[in-house]
């Protein structure tokens, strides 16, 4: 029987080829983001299932029909910036600007205002903290782009892992503030170990078993996961020896299983959108009582 609890489900639209680890490897790349987009598409319309989609500004200038139609079949459009930069490559006026012309070009192309913004490559971080300030200025209502634990290349170690309104004066501690920000961060579960379950290099690596042991834990503590995939990772199509072996190996591995995994996940848990998650997490900090209001297209 599938937990109560519903889990966020996510898919961050970018080229496979601006992917921080491929970027700067790929020369010449041919453009795969309509049929891996039709992949997922169709896989969540076979299991009647709804989700966000973090939608870069450029791909929404480029692909509006795409963008639009993902939105015409229920699904959330939410903001992954507009050129996929990480933060840490963007000044705070940068930043802005960023967000306004994807914000722009999402409503262009689906007629609606996004209300939820995950930063390319996790990148809000203690270094980049001053992104939360800008988010709360604007019409965003909910941050997904919290890792709440230290990797490699992101994370903030030490950050909560359940769902938590966003101070912009301390965006990585749970506390009370008068702010309407809440931040989503990502699925890692076991509070000592806190391993990553949160999809992407994570799910094509990891067992399903255990990204389902991950899953569970979380559901009976009462908290959803926040799980987040790329379109690109469902098409094995885009896997190119351009790239470097090692870069290879974590951009490339599992390409083939991960449809597979992802239906065994929405098989055995229940998955909503970000926006409707965020918006219970809101409405339960202002009244205990209350259900929902209407916020956003989520």
């Amino acid at each position: 029987m599938k937990s109560t609890v519903e889990n966020v489900l996510s898919f961050d639209v970018e080229h496979w080829h601006s992917a921080t680890l491929v970027r700067d490897a790929v020369t010449d790349p041919e453009d795969h983001i309509e049929d891996s987009v039709e992949i997922v598409l169709d896989l969540l319309a076979d299991r009647d299932v709804r989700a966000t989609f973090f939608v870069v500004g450029e791909v929404a200038r480029t692909h509006p029909d795409l963008v639009a139609r993902i939105a015409a079949e229920g699904h959330e459009i939410g903001s992954h910036g507009d050129t996929h930069r990480p933060l840490f490559e963007l000044t705070p006026e940068e930043f802005a600007a960023e967000l306004a012309r994807s914000t722009a070009a999402i409503r262009d192309a689906t007629g609606t205002t996004p209300v939820g913004f995950r930063a390319p490559n996790f990148s809000v971080t203690p270094r980049t903290h001053w992104a939360v300030e800008a988010l709360d200025a604007t019409q965003y209502r909910y941050d997904s782009s919290v890792f709440p634990v230290r990797t490699p290349m992101y994370g903030v170690s030490g950050a909560p892992i359940r769902p938590y309104p966003l101070d912009p004066n301390a965006p990585f501690e749970e506390r009370e503030t008068d702010g309407s920000l809440v931040e989503l961060p990502l699925a890692v579960f076991h509070p000592r170990l806190r391993l990553p379950v949160a999809g992407g290099f994570y799910a094509r690596l990891l067992p399903t078993r255990l990204l389902h042991h991950g899953i569970r834990s979380l559901n009976a503590r009462g908290l959803p996961a926040t799980l987040y995939f790329h379109p690109w990772e469902f098409n094995p199509s885009v896997e190119t020896a351009a790239v470097p072996p090692h870069k290879r190996l974590v951009s490339f591995t599992g390409l083939s299983r991960l449809r597979e995994k992802l239906a065994t996940l929405i098989e055995s848990f229940a998955f909503t959108t970000a926006g409707s998650v965020a918006r219970q997490h809101s409405d339960r900090k202002r009244d205990p009582a209350a259900t929902s209001t209407p916020w956003g297209n989520g």
